[in-house]
């Protein structure tokens, strides 16, 4: 059970104040959150992560754009008001593009006028802030299921500027997938390298997430649950090493693959517990790649590890 006690996803009457986060949902299902309050866009990524959707995430529309273009979604949850491009901007650019997801307004207020002069925008619901996290997952499943039910479409009642909210529905009982995907974090400064590791991997049945810096790398970590790290060494804000190191010091048990063109031999030399689990060097082929993380698995599964300090709020 995860506890959501926040300002911004705050419970609404006649909940509970821990909200029990039963669903049963697809982990195929990717859903990308695209908005810029950070605190928000944290929770909404880890509610959604915990019931069993992968998710990405962007501070903005404009990130949000690059995203959608570079990635296939099958639901859009975007705030209105954010620096660069809007959310109703976003939504005009994926209708534009007619890209098939559904797309969730999550903001403070609905642009009632907006929606109106644009009915071809065609939202799939509406959550207004404050707003729980059963309506979050209450909202996405019910976008799902119309959206895999072409003879059923929402529609937005405008008339008297009325937007029809996320139906609030019984939950139903916990029933997780009998064999999760495994979930691995790519962490390459180099956009080609990295992205071109994300679709071996994904296209091997791996559930991966890619980040440009150990930073942003370290941050993924505090947040999510993952199986595997694969990171380069030589990035700006954090190295791989000192991302190992931070690993280490939090007694994170993940293992960790070093993909790199020069290993920094005399650092583990100097300091044994940074080695990583194992290594690749540069430039190495795709089923090197896959043999190496398959091994690294199969090892960290036969030897117990303490779990990652995930959920931190």
């Amino acid at each position: 059970m995860v506890c959501i006690m926040t300002e911004q996803i705050a419970t609404q009457a006649g909940e509970p104040a821990c909200t029990a986060l039963q669903r049963q949902a697809n982990p195929r299902r990717r859903i990308l959150v695209v908005e810029d309050d950070p605190d928000i866009r944290r929770i909404n990524a880890m509610v959604l992560h915990y019931a069993g959707y992968h998710v990405d995430t962007a501070a903005d529309g404009a990130s949000g754009w690059s995203a959608l273009k570079a990635g296939r979604y099958d639901v859009l949850i975007t705030d209105n008001n954010m620096p660069r491009v809007t959310g109703m901007e976003l939504i005009k650019k994926v209708r534009s593009e007619e890209m098939p997801l559904s797309v969730i307004l999550a903001s403070g207020t609905a642009p009632s006028e907006d929606l109106e002069q644009n009915p071809w925008l065609q939202l799939d619901a509406v959550l207004l802030k404050p707003y729980s996290a059963k309506a979050i997952l209450d909202a996405v499943e019910g976008v799902l299921r119309e959206a895999d039910s072409p003879q059923v479409s929402g529609t937005l009642d405008l008339k008297e500027n009325k937007i029809p909210q996320a139906e609030e529905r019984a939950a139903k009982p916990v029933q997780y997938p009998a064999s999760p995907p495994r979930r691995i974090l790519v962490v390459d400064d180099d956009g080609d390298t990295r992205q071109l590791s994300v679709d071996v991997l994904t296209g091997s049945g791996y559930d991966v997430e890619g980040v440009n810096d150990g930073a942003a790398g370290w941050n993924s970590l505090q947040t999510f649950d993952y199986d595997l790290v694969i990171t380069d060494n030589k990035m700006p804000r954090m190295t791989g090493v000192e991302m190992i190191g931070k690993l280490r010091s939090a007694n994170m048990g993940v293992p960790v693959i070093m993909a790199t063109r020069f290993l920094p031999i005399h650092e583990f030399a100097s300091r044994p517990w940074l080695k990583p689990d194992a290594s690749l060097e540069r430039p190495f082929s795709n089923d090197d790649l896959l043999e190496t993380v398959k091994k690294v698995l199969v090892e960290a599964d036969g030897h117990p590890r303490p779990l990652s300090s995930v959920w931190r709020l």
